[in-house]
């Protein structure tokens, strides 16, 4: 039996699949799941568990290049995104923004799931884009870093 890190059985499985390339969304409990996309319910009751601790779960096992999040939290939830960029301080990832429509509708549909948490947040769904370790794949002697990854090796 697994004894630390992150338990639940399906959300092991996705971070056991996912490549260089898809998207997940880790949403709050008010999200509108698109009809055919893989869903990982993890909402027990409010704010149980929150977006922000399946961050730092994840974060400690899932190693990402970029995280998007809706336009509108800049104003409506500066607190939420404030709490989201200490998660990923100290860290070479890059923040977007996107409008919420967008989250919700075009990249929820191709995303390889939507983690739906319990949070009652406005606007405090997360896209997150997985990435490779890139000091790891770019180590061998002779191999050239491209552009793209000078910066995080």
């Amino acid at each position: 039996m697994k004894k630390k890190g992150i338990l639940h059985k399906d959300l092991c499985a996705l971070i056991a699949e996912l490549g260089h390339g898809d998207v997940i969304v880790v949403c709050d409990a008010g999200f509108a799941i698109p009809k055919g996309t893989k869903r990982i319910e993890l909402a027990v009751e409010k704010d149980c568990p929150t977006v922000l601790r399946i961050l730092e779960l994840l974060r400690e096992e899932l190693i990402i290049e970029r995280y998007a999040l809706a336009d509108e939290i800049r104003e409506v939830n500066p607190v939420m995104l404030r709490k989201y960029r200490e998660v990923y301080a100290g860290l070479k990832v890059q923040e977007t923004f996107v409008p919420h429509e967008k989250l919700a509708g075009e990249i929820a549909e191709r995303a390889k799931a939507v983690i739906r948490t319990g949070s009652f947040q406005p606007y405090g769904s997360i896209t997150l884009y997985p990435a490779i370790d890139a000091p790891e794949w770019y180590r061998a002697e002779g191999v050239k870093v491209p552009e793209f990854y000078r910066g995080r090796v």
